[in-house]
């Protein structure tokens, strides 16, 4: 079911990055209609292609956010987390670290 959300989550991304590309060729063709020169045609190339390329830089970021989302979900429901202390319901969590130290000697108590 999780492969089916992030699959979903994926082509949504796909279809955003691809709105943001036809975006840029449109943008694109506006500005070299309305150039006066070569060199600006150029120009309006170069940041349609930037337009681009960070539509696609989204995308990957997107993806990889899905697959976290995804790995997250399925650790949480069949392991613990690392680093997070246990706690049973009916004696409450672990007992903290001694205070004295570990070389064997216990502090002494008066009986």
């Amino acid at each position: 079911m999780q492969g089916v959300k992030e699959k979903a989550k994926d082509m949504t991304s796909a279809a955003k990055a691809k709105m943001k590309e036809k975006e840029a060729k449109m943008e694109e063709k506006l500005e070299k209609a309305t150039a006066r020169s070569e060199v600006q045609k150029e120009i309006a190339h170069e940041r349609a292609k930037v337009k681009m390329a960070e539509a696609k830089m989204e995308l990957h970021a997107e993806k990889a956010q899905h697959r976290e989302e995804s790995m997250m979900h399925h650790h949480h429901h069949h392991h613990d987390a690392v680093g997070v202390q246990q706690v049973h319901h009916d004696i409450g969590p672990f007992p903290a670290p001694l205070a004295y130290p570990v070389s064997g000697t216990r502090p002494v108590t008066k009986k």
